[in-house]
């Protein structure tokens, strides 16, 4: 059996927002000389641009508004499978800072994506058919090896790592080959300051408390996905009743959540229950089905991967 092995990471894409206020008197304009592929234009308001400090992407507004979008870990190690400690991540901002000539550490961080990379004992995809549904999160599968739970503030991402790495090219260390590579991805990209209740500042980043924070949330976010079971009969199944019940949750799964919302939707529609409780009763009910008895228990990958995810969240520092 594959030894628990777990590549850590912590912040991979950081995106950053310096307004005006925020430079202390310094002239946004002037980092222009210590960008690389700069493009400039103008509008009736004023004249912007954009460049490049080596991964990340700096565009300067007419307002003297300063945006930086890149990946921290990236720009640190080259490439975005080694642990961005709390000691990297003030190194890398400090680094970055010096490299534009500019003091950002209180820059205000408009996007932040806490990632990790396991290695499974099975392909990323085969994880995937157990991870269900997520209250207030629509569940998509994009592609075989890439899935999705998103809402209007932040996004979990579950992809193939080797597999993106083949495509674009990128180098994967020697023991790491021929190795299953799950990537797990928690972005913040909207309203950050309402999901921590504060403006979250590059600074904040490498504090103790924020930073002992994220990778408990990280993991967080995962357990609070709904697991369910295979589409494989048991053979418990011994009677007509249990294979229809079986068989209708088996295309309750495959229809997956927005079929079951789908459902509770028309019911409302048409007001078929007398009690508003009746829909919620339902939609309880339905969602039991997908996990009935009658299926294959998939408990030790869902194990698997949760002990795997709980000792990333675990030991970061």
């Amino acid at each position: 059996m594959q030894s628990i092995l777990i590549i850590k990471t912590m912040y991979d894409t950081v995106n950053f927002k310096i307004e005006r206020a925020g430079l202390f008197g310094a002239n946004s304009f002037d980092i222009k000389r210590y960008l690389s592929n700069v493009t400039e234009w103008k509008n009736k308001n004023g004249s912007n641009y954009t460049g490049n400090a080596e991964n990340y992407k700096i565009t300067v507004s007419e307002k003297g508004i300063i945006s930086l979008s890149g990946s921290l870990s990236k720009y640190y190690f080259g490439d975005n499978l080694q642990s961005l400690t709390r000691r990297d991540t003030k190194q890398a901002i400090d680094k970055l800072s010096d490299l534009i000539h500019l003091d950002f550490r209180k820059a205000k961080v408009t996007r932040f994506d806490i990632a990790g990379n396991i290695l499974t004992q099975r392909q990323p995809a085969d994880y995937y058919p157990y991870l269900g549904s997520k209250q207030y999160f629509e569940r998509v599968q994009a592609t075989t090896n890439t899935l999705y739970y998103n809402n209007h503030q932040k996004q979990l991402c579950f992809y193939n790592k080797a597999k993106q790495a083949a495509t674009k090219k990128i180098p994967i260390p020697t023991e790491l080959q021929n190795e299953n590579l799950l990537r797990y991805e928690l972005r913040y990209s909207n309203h950050i300051n309402k999901q921590f209740k504060t403006d979250v500042t590059a600074t904040m980043l490498y504090e103790e408390a924020f930073y002992s924070l994220v990778p408990q949330n990280w993991y967080n976010e995962f357990n609070s996905i709904e697991t369910t079971k295979s589409n494989n009969f048991m053979p418990n199944v011994r009677t007509i009743k249990q294979a229809e019940r079986a068989a209708f949750a088996r295309l309750l799964q495959n229809a997956g959540q927005p079929f079951i919302d789908e459902i509770i939707s028309d019911c409302k529609a048409n007001k078929r229950f007398k009690h508003r409780a009746d829909y919620s009763k339902l939609k309880a009910k339905l969602k039991k089905l997908i996990v009935a008895s009658d299926f294959e228990d998939n408990s030790d990958l869902i194990k698997e991967l949760k002990l795997k995810i709980y000792e990333i969240a675990r030991d970061a520092r």
